[in-house]
């Protein structure tokens, strides 16, 4: 199985190295051509215009396969950054369709979330609310009067911490908890 890495970073930055000599190499080329292309003989004689002029045929072909090397450098220069913009792209809208389903369920766990929170809320609520109605109730009747310091003597030592224990947990972990850890 083969797997390729690319990063567009790099690929970028790769083309723009590669483009930035490329230039250079061009610049020495229009450097070297005029007096390679136009080689004067050394001398008045048939064989010194001969090697002149066989050195400038060979300095017309060096500059022929230099121009297709500088196109070929060029093309492949283009075909990187395209790539590297294309590699780029591709990872964007791979980006963007990994997070419409988490989004897509991260909505509706947001929304279960608090009303577990609101309904656990109120039933605390209502719960003690309902507890001291009852306690009060009671408290105010004539047997309540009667054995009211029995049951606060009996009771309250094993009442209080429970009650203590819920109201905590219940106002303070459990919204944390939903939310998805502790505080």
């Amino acid at each position: 199985m083969s797997a390729v890495i690319a990063v567009p970073e790099l690929m970028a930055q790769a083309a723009t190295d590669l483009a930035s000599i490329g230039s250079t190499v061009n610049a020495a080329h229009m450097v070297a051509a005029g007096p390679t292309l136009s080689m004067l003989p050394a001398a008045a004689d048939e064989v010194s215009a001969g090697i002149a002029h066989l050195f400038s045929g060979y300095a017309q072909e060096y500059q022929a396969l230099a121009g297709k090397a500088a196109a070929f450098q060029d093309q492949f220069v283009q075909h990187l950054t395209t790539s590297a913009v294309s590699y780029a792209s591709a990872e964007a809208a791979n980006v963007t369709l990994l997070l419409q389903p988490l989004t897509a369920i991260a909505t509706p766990v947001a929304s279960a979330a608090t009303a577990v929170q609101n309904v656990l809320s109120d039933l605390v609520t209502n719960v003690f609310a309902g507890v001291i109605d009852i306690l009060v109730s009671f408290s105010s009747s004539p047997l309540g009067l009667a054995i009211e310091p029995f049951v606060l003597l009996l009771f309250l030592p094993l009442v209080l911490p429970l009650a203590l224990f819920s109201v905590a947990f219940f106002v303070v972990f459990a919204p944390a908890f939903l939310r998805g850890g502790l505080p």
